[in-house]
């Protein structure tokens, strides 16, 4: 059960990191890194969690503070991937 819950905590997070970044990036019109914050948040936020794992397993939503802290990185690295690809593709039709 801890698996599947991480994979969702992690899949859910992406989907919204990733279109916080595609609204970012419109916005942004391509300049600068606004695009790449929610990723960026989410990743050290999940170092942070998984830093704080405590041996008392603190269980939210089936998953411990490990399992948060794996899904936030998760969704921080494939968020990134996505909003970078996103991001040369804007700046390519740019030019």
């Amino acid at each position: 059960m801890l698996v599947q819950a991480v994979v969702t905590i992690g899949a859910v997070l992406a989907v919204a990191a990733i279109i916080l970044g595609y609204i970012f990036l419109k916005v942004s019109r391509g300049n600068g890194y606004l695009p790449y914050y929610p990723g960026a948040i989410l990743f050290f936020g999940g170092i942070i969690l998984a830093c704080f794992a405590t041996p008392e397993k603190v269980m939210v939503w089936e998953a411990g503070l490990g399992g948060w802290g794996i899904a936030f990185m998760f969704a921080g690295g494939i968020s990134f991937l996505v909003t970078s690809v996103s991001h040369a593709y804007q700046i390519h039709d740019k030019a």
